[in-house]
């Protein structure tokens, strides 16, 4: 679909959701007594001054050589950490998930670098690379299987362990419906997006997809007419005009298929607007064409 071209930028700000979450307390932490102590005062002063350069393109770069000189330091996994984090706000996913993925060779179990990885690669799917939809695919099971081992890090906060583990989960589970949409394998695809709209109700591809899951299931749910109105609706209050416009075309489109006239469009699309979920009574309001 077209609008999915203009997905990018929605997909990012869920990263830099898990960012926030994820990766502010550690790149606000001090290497001191009691947690990771640099013994080498030559390596502390390098490390101090990558971590407090101002501007996040040449944070990452020094922290990147910090990283080059002293490949076994004893706050390696922070270095690496803060240059993810550093490269995300300079706006280049390419080299955050460069970074992602050497954390997760030197720790397979590193949820947070793989939930960034599962959503870059969703971006990338959602503009036909197959190789990052078949990363994904791989990627989002296994996170699925890891959250619920996943311990809190001793420099985060409660509130921010439990903010981020459900963003990892929809993560996941919407990386799992994705993926279940693009196999045509809808009634799983229903499954896998319903779950993840109860963590994030307001996702606008996740809304988007379950509307593709439902209506490309034989039977159709009507439903899916709802969440295609819904998404709209997520699409323009995200600012990215174009992309609800494609979605408009689309929604309307299969909405006149399934009833056969354009009327009760426009209510659809108001009321959508006010609610997270489709009335219980959904499928009677539109009636289905004659055939």
């Amino acid at each position: 679909m077209a609008w999915r071209m203009n997905a990018e930028g929605w997909r990012n700000g869920v990263i830099g959701v898990l960012f926030a979450c994820a990766v502010g307390a550690a790149a606000q932490q001090q290497p001191s007594a009691g947690q990771k102590v640099i013994k080498d005062p030559v390596e502390y002063k390098t490390y101090m001054t990558a971590t407090n350069t101002q501007d996040s393109a040449g944070r990452a770069e020094t922290l990147a050589a910090f990283v080059q000189q002293y490949p076994h330091s004893v706050v390696l996994t922070d270095a690496l950490e803060q240059e993810m984090a550093a490269w995300q706000a300079a706006g280049d996913s390419e080299q955050v998930k460069r970074v992602a993925k050497s954390l997760l060779a030197m720790d397979a179990g590193n949820v947070r670098a793989l939930g960034i990885v599962v959503a870059l690669d969703r971006v990338s799917a959602e503009k036909g690379d197959q190789a990052a939809l078949s990363e994904m695919c791989l990627d989002a099971s296994g996170g699925m299987l890891a959250v619920p081992m996943w311990k809190k890090p001793v420099e985060m906060a409660d509130a921010d362990f439990v903010t981020l583990s459900k963003l990892m989960n929809e993560i996941f589970i919407g990386a799992e419906g994705f993926c279940a949409v693009s196999q045509k394998n809808y009634s799983q695809a229903k499954d896998w997006l319903t779950r993840a709209l109860k963590i994030d109700p307001a996702d606008v591809e996740d809304t988007y997809e379950l509307a593709v899951a439902e209506l490309e299931m034989t039977p159709q749910d009507a439903d899916g007419l709802w969440y295609c109105a819904r998404a709209i609706h997520l699409a323009q209050g995200a600012a990215n005009p174009q992309g609800a416009a494609d979605m408009m075309t689309d929604c309307k489109a299969r909405y006149v298929k399934y009833h056969g006239a354009e009327d009760g469009w426009d209510a659809l699309l108001g009321s959508s607007a006010t609610q997270d979920a489709p009335p219980a009574d959904f499928e009677k309001q539109v009636k289905p064409a004659q055939k």
